[in-house]
């Protein structure tokens, strides 16, 4: 017991007699983390901050290529009670959501071109996302057509069509929730 006192009791000391650490000015702060006294260019969007969707695709944008969603930690898809993701390989490349109610349509979420867009959900509530529906966004629609059942993964055939009358299929699983 005596050896342990010997070896713990300066170690209290030390610690108890150290200094208080010194605090960061805000201007060290600021070099620290990259700032430099630099403005943030509100041009450009910040990269730490999660993603937002509009309803409005980016112009230019092939409308029919989806592509990952990425981080849609900032997207609203409005209430739900439910939804189901388009899996293609490991990539998600379709998120809807809606509510029981068949009254309410749901949203989803796409990425076209460089930008998250939301698109709306025929009339049939959640029930309709899960057996397959069709979203409209500015300019184009997506179907989805997933195999029959009520599994909560199958295989699902999507076709992706441009005001023009340009389209593109994909085929994934549809996983629901």
């Amino acid at each position: 017991m005596k050896k342990l006192l010997y070896v713990v009791l300066p170690l209290a000391l030390a610690a108890c007699s150290s200094e208080p650490a010194e605090q960061e000015s805000a201007d060290d702060f600021a070099n620290r983390i990259g700032q430099n006294g630099k403005e943030v260019d509100p041009s450009r969007p910040d990269p730490d901050a999660p993603n937002t969707a509009s309803e409005t695709p980016p112009k230019g944008a092939d409308l029919t290529q989806l592509a990952k969603l990425g981080d849609i930690g900032g997207v609203n898809l409005g209430p739900r009670e439910g939804g189901c993701t388009l899996m293609i390989g490991s990539q998600e490349m379709l998120i809807a959501a809606g509510m029981k109610d068949g009254a309410i349509p749901g949203k989803a979420v796409v990425r076209v071109g460089d930008s998250l867009t939301t698109i709306d959900a025929d009339v049939g509530g959640l029930d309709a996302i899960k057996t397959g529906t069709t979203f409209s966004g500015e300019g184009f629609t997506v179907s989805v057509a997933p195999a029959a059942g009520d599994q909560q993964r199958r295989p699902a055939n999507v076709t992706v069509r441009d005001a023009a009358g340009k389209s593109q299929s994909y085929s994934g699983n549809w996983i629901c929730g």
